[in-house]
């Protein structure tokens, strides 16, 4: 599998040249929408003394902003009411089945069904399905709700449609992100046993993490999530890769903290990392998962300065990661029970867009989204 020629070439044309140097418009773009989805809720939590109800608002800015297109106004608009509405509803659900078990683990369980089916449909559903079983999580495993952070959530969604609109209106359609194609389920109800295995997997994960505290959970079902794919050396190789760049994320947010343990200097950090995310899914995994891992642990230390809570969640991220990608890797084993199989001494040297045993002949299904 290779990354869309035809994307590529478009990109290419979209490109700006000053002299010898050229600039790739979409990327500024996009790591401007990113930016200012981010940056906002962050600035104004920090000078409002807020930072613990604007963290909530500063990750979902930062997932809906992976909730964009390619293609007119309205497209892009209604992908993002797509996955902001997938977010309430999945919140909603888990608090509403936070202390009955009974409702709890089988809404969970349906939902991840639901997910492991939905790259059938294309990328929309399968990162919206995704975002809401993580909203379903943080919101079953919190302790208090706090109306503030409602507030902040709100805010952070009709920025998100208003960057989308100022971005469109200065710069006209957004050309599409080259992203690598996952192969289809190989076998007869290749896509059902790989949907059992996700949810089995991602139930799991809730079991194991509910076994330590709540935010372990928020962790380790977060990385279960993003790392089963419906391609099994597209998950293997996520694997690799989110290990990787977890550790390198982890200790980067350890030295700037060390360093820099003042609001003023993390929020300078974290707005030069925001624009940097959405650039590195298709070719460096890794440095994608870093990026992520150090800006969300950098919203914490805010949300913790006074406190030594980022001291000891910088480990138990590691953990958590650990944890999550073994979950993964059982899953993806049963839902790929010959690619188990295969020799993997290449792995990590193999390209994202590997072919499959069969040769690669088998046709694509919908493209990875990269979430997280």
């Amino acid at each position: 599998m290779a990354i869309d020629k035809t994307d590529t070439a478009r990109q290419s044309r979209s490109a700006l040249v000053i002299g010898r140097v050229s600039i790739d418009a979409p990327k500024i773009r996009r790591g401007a929408i990113f930016l200012v989805n981010i940056g906002v809720p962050l600035v104004v939590g920090v000078a409002r003394g807020e930072s613990q109800a604007a963290l909530a608002a500063v990750v979902v800015g930062m997932l809906l902003g992976f909730a964009d297109n390619s293609g007119p106004l309205i497209s892009r608009l209604r992908f993002l009411i797509l996955d902001a509405g997938c977010i309430v509803a999945g919140g909603l659900i888990g608090y509403v089945s936070r202390d009955n078990a009974a409702l709890l683990w089988p809404a969970f369980v349906a939902m991840a069904l639901a997910v492991g089916m939905a790259p059938r449909a294309g990328r929309e559903l399968l990162l919206a399905g995704r975002h809401a079983i993580m909203a379903f999580t943080v919101a079953a495993a919190i302790p208090t709700v706090d109306l503030l952070g409602f507030y902040y959530l709100a805010g952070v969604m009709l920025l998100a449609a208003a960057t989308r609109t100022a971005d469109y209106l200065i710069a006209g359609p957004l050309p599409r992100q080259p992203v690598t194609p996952l192969q289809m389920p190989a076998g007869r109800g290749g896509w059902l046993r790989f949907a059992v295995a996700f949810a089995g997997a991602a139930t799991a994960a809730l079991w194991l993490g509910g076994t330590l505290d709540p935010i372990h959970t928020i962790w380790v079902v977060t990385t279960t999530l993003v790392m089963m794919q419906a391609d099994a050396r597209a998950s293997y190789r996520r694997i690799v890769e989110r290990i990787a760049g977890t550790f390198a994320g982890v200790f980067v947010a350890w030295m700037i903290t060390r360093g820099f343990h003042t609001a003023p200097a993390i929020c300078v950090f974290i707005l030069l990392v925001a624009p940097l995310i959405p650039h590195h899914l298709a070719n460096r995994y890794w440095l994608h998962t870093a990026l992520i891992a150090l800006l969300v642990l950098l919203a914490y230390d805010l949300a913790e300065l006074n406190t030594e809570g980022i001291a000891k969640l910088l480990p138990e991220r590691v953990i958590d990661m650990l944890l999550g990608c073994a979950m993964a890797l059982v899953g993806t084993a049963a839902a790929f029970p010959r690619m188990a199989a295969v020799d993997g001494d290449g792995l990590v040297e193999e390209s994202l867009g590997a072919s499959g045993p069969d040769g690669g002949k088998r046709r694509p299904a919908a493209e990875d989204d990269g979430s997280d």
